[in-house]
């Protein structure tokens, strides 16, 4: 069997929720390199995801942090809990940069509880822990009972091993604000270091109900069910609306997967065509226009979902899309000679030719793009223009048989 059709197979398979047998079928790919071998690690993840969700639901608390930890494990958490500032200086271990510039951030917006928690965690990266434990305090005096200053407090006593007082700060944090996603899983956390389970799956569960889609809150609460369950509690766990209904979730999930890795839409529109083409890429083409609404000014995620549209035939639409690509990145090569192409298609010879003029000035010297050049000029009569676009085009490459059949043709 091919790696197409173990993909089709195990698409179709997993669509029709037999996540076991679409485990099956998209195993043999998920070793081997190329795009179509990427969208299918994907699924292959997000079928242990459904088996994981289903085990939970069940109570079988074993085989579900079995199935969670190998999604968490492939494709990470839904949403990113990494503070941005403090991941950025960490990964570049400027400790003392990223303080300094806390410092002024704070005496340009003293009230903000976020820049009191950026200006500690700095000082507590550049070892400077004292100072981050008075400027937490500072910020509590000045700006009050804020939650996510109370969660900070409690992490740095849990990264000293003070997990009584870690405990303290955080159940205050759970009080300032009940609804902090944050406060409820370091909470639950700190229990855990007490080997206070019940208390574990109690404040995992309230993070879960917050943050439906948060994998590693989903995995944690099953590895902690599990410890409850093997102590001789019982465990009854209420599942989110949104975790037990993983089409909405996983859709979010798929949506910010295509902004970081948007070869993944690249390997959909490499597929040979299939019945499945309208439902598959009409999906597709919704999940691309949520990515766009979190991230408008992508370029790259306007001309995928323009070419996501060009193959559901919605030219109208493919073409709108292109032009917001261009309107972001006029210079972007692809998209350019995607439009040109698509004005082509719709018997507008005129505006083709002027996006594939702009794709060759920006650096798109290339013999198809010559080629469809001269034909769209020959019908203009521009048989001057025409038969130097298709010499350039044989130029490029002498064996270009397209190219050659009508330059024969514009000669006769």
């Amino acid at each position: 069997m091919s790696q197409v059709d173990h993909y089709t197979e195990g698409l179709s398979l997993y669509r029709q929720g037999r996540y076991a047998e679409a485990l099956d079928e998209l195993s043999p790919l998920c070793e081997q390199e190329g795009l179509l071998s990427r969208v299918a690690r994907y699924y292959h993840a997000m079928s242990h995801r459904a088996m994981g969700i289903e085990a939970l639901r069940r109570g079988e608390f074993h085989q579900a942090e079995q199935h969670l930890h190998t999604v968490v494990e492939a494709i990470g958490r839904c949403g990113d809990m990494t503070d941005y500032l403090a991941s950025l200086y960490a990964g570049t271990a400027r400790y003392r940069q990223c303080a300094e510039e806390m410092e002024k951030a704070v005496q340009s917006d003293g009230d903000s509880a976020s820049v009191w928690r950026k200006l500690a965690l700095a000082r507590w990266r550049a070892g400077r822990r004292c100072e981050a434990y008075m400027t937490l305090a500072e910020a509590i005096r000045r700006v009050g009972e804020e939650s996510e200053l109370r969660v900070q407090l409690g992490l740095f006593h849990a990264a000293e091993e003070q997990y009584p007082e870690a405990r303290a700060e955080l159940n205050r944090a759970v009080e300032a604000d009940c609804t902090n996603p944050d406060a409820h899983y370091y909470l639950a956390l700190a229990a855990a270091a007490q080997n206070d389970i019940p208390a574990a799956v109690s404040s995992f569960q309230r993070a879960l109900e917050l943050r439906p889609d948060d994998l590693v809150c989903a995995y944690q609460l099953a590895i902690a069910a599990k410890a409850a369950e093997q102590a001789g509690f019982g465990v009854i766990l209420r599942l989110p609306e949104l975790l037990s209904q993983p089409a909405g979730s996983e859709i979010r999930q798929l949506a910010r997967y295509v902004c970081r890795e948007p070869d993944f839409v690249d390997a959909f529109l490499s597929l040979p065509p299939s019945a499945v083409d309208d439902e598959l890429f009409d999906l597709l083409g919704g999940v691309l226009q949520m990515a766009i609404d979190e991230h408008p000014a992508y370029a790259d995620l306007h001309y995928r979902c323009s070419r996501v549209f060009h193959r559901l035939g919605r030219t109208d639409a493919a073409i709108d899309y292109g032009l917001r690509a261009l309107a972001i990145n006029p210079r972007y090569i692809q998209a350019l000679i995607h439009v040109g192409r698509l004005y082509a298609e719709t018997s507008r010879p005129q505006e083709a030719i002027a996006h594939l003029e702009a794709a060759i000035a920006c650096g798109g010297d290339w013999p198809d793009v010559h080629c469809l050049l001269g034909e769209l000029m020959g019908r203009l009569d521009a048989r001057g223009k025409a038969r130097s676009h298709l010499k350039r085009a044989l130029e490029l490459n002498a064996t270009y048989t397209r190219a050659a059949k009508s330059l024969e043709l514009l000669a006769a």
